[in-house]
């Protein structure tokens, strides 16, 4: 949208002033033509989209769009899908968004899952969630019990409408596959099966990855939803209103007013940014919300969850800030049936994150084959009687060898952890390190970056994650490397590492990357984690999305300076082969400027990192035995089954 409206700019500005009113004209009856556009039937004569309230039992009015398969004959019943999203489900266009439309320049303001959905002979139901869109109401947390039970009486209105089979799925990907996820918490007997994609199961690790505030992302999402809590496209410039004059009405609100009354409720919604740097310990509570963003986490609806035992469809991608963890951890944890995708994919799915191939823009697989992979999946539960499924999978893109894999567990039977060990003269080993003291200092940069497409912007930017070559950037840290290997080395799992550090500051953050050295120098980004020094105190039991940490509170504490402790920090999961040749790097650093909050706020930091016998640092990786050249994909894929 953003490039569309800077080549109109562009080409207005570069016209005459004759060629100006000819565009003027041609735009002002392209634009008349839309208005007097007759509704899409159905083959049985009813409309294909029709947009409308629908009250809560609270007495709230929640906007729905109903979008039934353009091909339904009249008194035919079809399953329903519901995607619900704070976004808004559809917008309105002004004057040049309709010109735009009707001389097919942009595409009309629909999702693009819409229409092939419908073409698989599903109904959808697109939704304002409340206090957002077109919806009444407001709201001082996300996710919060009011929200999610909305979806209860939802659900029902659909099971009950005359063009429905009574079975229902929910689908979307980031806040939407929350609420799909949430939805079956309601234990509604309607409700056969969810897809959430690239979605978070733990909203503080989402805030704070690690326990480091995201400063981008929050500041970044709570300027987007404050913009579309007014009413206004989160666009610059006076042109983006020419095109999109807000929030998508319901039919009967012709003159507009209803929607101005849901967007004046909105001006009660909690600021996100602000709430979420006021609260840095996982127990901490949102403003006035009087809850945490752990108590409003998939987590915490897991019980409730679980004992529905709704079969879940998931994608993630690896690159994708918290999310593949959080994903594979409710893989893990949760007993309910899970089919689950993940590969180089960007949030969202729409483009490609694959690190070694990084001129490659299209996913594999494509968007609308991730999509139509979901309807088979919903075919089962909503199209028929589907054997009842208590298994799990998980489907796994390998990077370097450009192969998917299949496995009933995370990680995959018969990885082994092995352990590597930071070696004097920033040397890594599988051996540990014999003989006396040894330790190495690092004055941390801040001025390291891992750049505008970095993992923690994803969320928010929708961008397709990505690492150019980080020999330059791997010149502020402090960076450990293997002998170039003897042969491929497959990692497929979760990384851990564990380093005995001291700080010179009571606070601060280090973040760990695994990458890929190729005998030229470049080097490839695998993935990476993070913690809060304050944090560092193991959880006596997993609270959240990290086993590792609880990032409570009480648990909270400054590190004495100048005294080294064990630091355990888990890595974002992974599948890579490290090439024959190449070596395996481990790079430390302290702050990741432009995308974490920078800790300390000021002044200078010394890590003291130890590697010796008696108080060793290395990293343990997930390593998959035979994994040399020609280990077989299952069955020979190449694309994700």
């Amino acid at each position: 949208m953003v490039r569309i409206i800077k080549w109109i700019a562009v080409g207005i500005g570069g016209l005459g002033l004759a060629l100006v009113v000819i565009a003027g004209l041609v735009l002002l009856g392209a634009a008349t033509l839309y208005d007097l556009r007759k509704p899409v039937l159905t083959a049985g004569g009813e409309r294909q989209d029709t947009a409308l309230y629908v009250r809560m039992g609270d007495g709230a009015k929640i906007a729905v769009d109903v979008w039934l398969p353009p091909t339904l004959p009249a008194g035919q019943r079809v399953p329903v899908l519901i995607k619900a999203t704070p976004y808004w489900r559809g917008y309105d266009l002004g004057f040049l968004g309709k010109a735009l439309v009707e001389l097919h320049a942009i595409a009309p303001p629909d999702e693009s899952d819409t229409p092939l959905l419908n073409r698989r002979g599903y109904a959808v139901l697109t939704v304002d969630t409340r206090g957002t869109g077109a919806s009444f109401g407001s709201q001082k947390i996300a996710f919060d019990d009011r929200e999610i039970d909305d979806f209860g009486d939802l659900i029902g209105w659909a099971a009950r409408q005359p063009w429905s089979n009574g079975k229902v799925g929910a689908y979307g990907f980031s806040y939407r596959g929350m609420l799909a996820t949430d939805m079956a918490a309601l234990h509604n007997p309607a409700l056969k099966a969810i897809a959430p994609s690239f979605d978070f199961t733990d909203l503080y690790l989402v805030t704070h990855p690690g326990g480091v505030l995201d400063s981008y992302f929050v500041a970044a999402w709570g300027a987007q939803t404050a913009a579309l809590n007014r009413g206004v496209v989160p666009c610059p410039g006076a042109i983006c209103h020419l095109i999109v004059a807000g929030p998508k009405r319901v039919d009967v609100d012709r003159d507009g007013l209803l929607v101005k009354q849901a967007i004046n409720e909105h001006a009660a919604n909690y600021d996100m940014n602000a709430c979420a740097r006021a609260a840095p310990d996982r127990d901490d509570k949102s403003c006035s919300s009087g809850r945490s963003l752990t108590d409003v986490s998939e987590v915490a609806r897991k019980s409730a969850i679980e004992s529905a035992g709704t079969p879940m469809y998931v994608e993630v991608g690896y690159f994708d800030q918290t999310s593949p963890s959080q994903a594979l951890r409710r893989f893990q944890t949760f007993s309910n049936p899970q089919i689950m995708i993940i590969g180089p994919l960007a949030h969202g799915g729409f483009q490609s994150t694959d690190p070694f191939r990084p001129k490659a823009k299209h996913p594999d697989p494509t968007y609308s084959v991730q999509v139509e992979r979901m309807a088979d999946f919903f075919d089962g539960y909503l199209k028929g009687d589907a054997p009842a499924s208590t298994g799990k999978s998980v489907t796994y893109f390998v990077l370097g060898a450009e192969v998917w894999r299949t496995s009933d567990a995370w990680p995959p039977a018969g990885v082994r952890q092995e352990s590597w060990y930071l070696q004097p003269g920033h040397g890594l080993a599988p051996t540990p390190v014999k003989g006396g003291a040894g330790s190495d200092d690092y004055p941390v940069d801040f001025a390291a970056s891992s750049g505008e497409l970095a993992r923690y912007r994803s969320p928010v930017d929708l961008s397709r994650t990505g690492y150019p070559d980080r020999a330059g950037q791997d010149r502020k840290l402090t960076v450990y490397d293997s002998a170039p290997l003897d042969r491929p080395v497959e990692i497929t799992g979760d990384p851990v590492a564990h380093l005995a550090l001291a700080s010179s500051r009571p606070d601060g953050e280090v973040i760990v990357y695994l990458e890929d050295v190729a005998p030229g120098g470049t080097v490839t980004y695998l993935t990476e984690g993070v913690l809060r020094l304050a944090h560092r105190k193991p959880a006596l039991q997993a609270v959240g999305g990290d086993p590792l940490h609880s990032y409570l509170s009480a648990d909270a504490a400054p590190m004495v300076p100048g005294k080294a402790e064990s630091i355990d920090i888990a890595l974002s999961p992974i599948s890579a082969v490290i090439a024959k040749g190449h070596s395996i790097r481990i790079a430390i650093a302290g702050g990741d400027g432009g995308n974490l909050e920078r800790l300390p706020a000021s002044g200078p930091e010394v890590f003291t990192i130890g590697r010796d016998a008696r108080t060793p640092s290395f990293i343990t990786l997930p390593i998959m035995p035979d994994s040399g050249e020609g280990r077989p994909s299952i069955a020979g894929r190449t694309s994700a089954p």
